[in-house]
């Protein structure tokens, strides 16, 4: 019995031993052994400062894109800057024989020519070179007293491009938009936003400054106040 009760308690003494090296075991040898001091046990944790909840994107070749983009238009209308056109204008191939394209004159029956789109509403277009079309703009935007952006809409069937939907932008003379009113096409596409068409649009301008005109566009915005 002795003898049993000489076991019993090595047995404990080697559980109760073992289980302290477990516990040293666990400790992480890096942490000091001192309790920690009173000032470090009430300074509270710093609370991490919020990030400010970030503004998603516009959808590419949304309504919304193209009215971002618009504001480059502007600032290039306001500057009287037409390279900023010129470098955004898609390049159009037409093959001949065209009756309204001039480049075509004297070129045999397949032969291509390129040119940027120039379209006159309710008529036909034809196409000019770049350089022509830089000088074309570059008088236009020089003639405007007040070159402004007045409106920019949007239609489902493009006037100068095979897919759509295109958007326009409604450029004037702010002083005199009746008689000032050019309208310049765009589509979105792999490259980006360009420019599809450069609309003369005449003694009809006055559908193109207000919202009522169903053939001209789907959707319609004043640019006063939106930008």
């Amino acid at each position: 019995m002795r003898a049993l009760a000489l076991l019993g308690g090595a047995s404990l003494a080697l559980l109760l031993a073992g289980a302290a090296a477990c516990d040293d075991a666990r400790k992480p040898p890096f942490l000091p052994e001192a309790s920690p001091t009173v000032t470090a046990e009430a300074t509270p944790t710093a609370q991490p400062t919020p990030s400010p909840t970030a503004t998603a994107a516009p959808d590419p070749g949304s309504m919304e894109d193209f009215r971002a983009f618009a504001r480059q238009i502007e600032a290039a209308v306001k500057a009287r800057d037409a390279e900023f056109l010129l470098d955004v204008a898609s390049i159009a191939t037409v093959i001949c024989p065209s009756v309204f394209v001039q480049q075509c004159d004297g070129q045999p029956e397949g032969s291509e020519v390129h040119g940027i789109n120039v379209g006159f509403w309710r008529s036909e277009g034809t196409i000019v070179e770049p350089g022509q079309f830089r000088q074309e703009v570059a008088s236009y935007l020089d003639s405007l007293a007040q070159p402004a952006l007045h409106a920019i809409g949007r239609r489902a069937k493009p006037l100068g491009a095979a897919l759509g939907p295109a958007f326009f932008a409604v450029i004037v003379s702010a002083d005199d938009p009746q008689n000032t009113t050019r309208v310049f096409e765009f589509i979105f596409t792999d490259e980006g936003w360009r420019m599809s068409l450069d609309l003369r649009v005449s003694a009809l301008a006055e559908e193109w400054l207000s919202s009522g005109c169903s053939e001209c566009y789907d959707q319609w915005e004043r640019w006063e106040g939106t930008n």
